[in-house]
């Protein structure tokens, strides 16, 4: 079919399917892919023996006419033996060299702040940040700041404001005293669970205790990483800690939460949480809030994964692997990894089922909370 602007109003994902793609009978490799709750204009094309992709944009920001427009470029484009995807990723690699020309002027414009006191400067922000984030955090940033500066006093971007060496050196690394052992225990968990708000940190919060996925993972997640068909939360590869794509099978819990955001989703937006062009972001306020209304201190967002490993392994509701599979860990040395690409599947499916039931017993006062001994670090460990 041709495109027109009264399309959409005949498109429909067929039943039992997570995608289709429809397409343009004018422009060759110009379609429309359906998912659940997102509907994008797409271009494909053939770039030596490989077939490339490329997302033009959302339906509801893109007029058909503006697609089409975009799409007859694209494809003349490819017709003249250009490689448009791969001039785009090179595009936004070389965009980030535009930073020196930004700082040079602001360096600059700080050129007498710099000049008095930017060792004692870096030392101040640092401290700050191991008081407020952690002494892990604090190190991870100085870290970062020393490449920088390293950088670009060799770039000579620091020419005529008087530092000649990396302002971090001699800055001592805020200590810290192993990795961080706390775990919540259950009576923790049944008061942050029950005080939780309604809204997106209320959800958040629940499927982070239901799937023991990192926070980033969830507070940005898109309608088009859920598979309702698949009965799947389906992470790509950029979006996870490893590198490496992974699917989070949905307990029950899980499925209805995501299914009542879907019936109040206005389609005009990607991510399930936050607002604008980003996924939810300002934890710190209404995790204060949480922390006052359910009288529960010292843990953190993260700590929630620890508390579910701890607790599945603890109570045997799933094999130790199978755990590690579920958090979205490696499994196995690098030698077995290399053998053994078996994802456990329907194992962590029927971990997380079963974490889930916990859970919510848990919640609603059906199941006593278990007393937990705090960890504690072996001596000279």
């Amino acid at each position: 079919m041709k495109f027109t602007k009264d399309t959409f109003s005949t498109l429909a994902l067929p039943a039992g399917k997570s995608e289709a793609e429809v397409w343009d009978d004018a422009i060759p490799g110009f379609g429309i892919r359906l998912r659940p709750h997102s509907t994008q204009w797409i271009f494909r094309y053939r770039r030596g023996g490989r077939q490339r992709r490329m997302t033009i944009g959302a339906v509801s920001a893109i007029t058909t006419a503006q697609a089409r427009d975009i799409a007859a470029r694209l494809y003349a484009r490819t017709r003249l033996g250009e490689d448009p995807a791969g001039d785009r990723a090179e595009t936004l690699a070389r965009a980030s060299e535009t930073f020196e020309h930004a700082l040079r002027p602001y360096l600059i414009h700080k050129q007498a702040e710099l000049r008095l006191g930017s060792f004692e400067s870096v030392n101040r922000q640092l401290m700050k940040i191991a008081t407020s984030r952690g002494p892990v955090e604090a190190r991870s940033t100085k870290s970062s700041l020393s490449g920088f500066f390293t950088w670009a006093i060799g770039q000579g971007l620091f020419d005529g404001t008087g530092i000649a060496t990396d302002p971090t050196i001699g800055i001592p690394n805020a200590p810290i005293n192993g990795p961080r052992m706390h775990m919540p225990s259950d009576a923790d968990m049944v008061k942050i669970l029950r005080a939780l708000p309604e809204g997106d940190f209320g959800d958040i919060i629940l499927l982070l205790t239901y799937t023991l996925c990192r926070k980033t993972e969830i507070g940005s997640l898109g309608w088009d990483e859920v598979n309702f068909g698949a009965g799947l939360i389906e992470l790509p590869a950029h979006r996870t800690k490893s590198g490496v794509a992974r699917s989070v099978p949905m307990s029950a819990p899980v499925r209805r939460i995501l299914e009542r955001r879907a019936q109040i989703a206005d389609g005009t937006r990607g991510l399930i949480f936050g607002t604008g062009r980003g996924g939810f972001s300002g934890w710190s306020k209404p995790k204060r809030m949480l922390d006052q209304r359910a009288g529960v201190s010292g843990w953190t967002i993260h700590d929630i994964r620890r508390y579910g490993s701890s607790t599945m392994n603890h109570e045997g509701i799933a094999l130790p692997f199978v755990v590690e599979a579920a958090l979205g860990h490696a499994v196995g040395d690098r030698i077995s990894r290399v053998y053994n690409l078996a994802t456990y599947q329907e194992q962590v499916r029927a971990a997380l089922e079963l974490w889930a039931t916990r859970t919510e017993r848990l919640i609603s006062g059906e199941l006593e909370p278990e007393k937990v001994l705090p960890l504690r670090r072996r001596k000279n460990a």
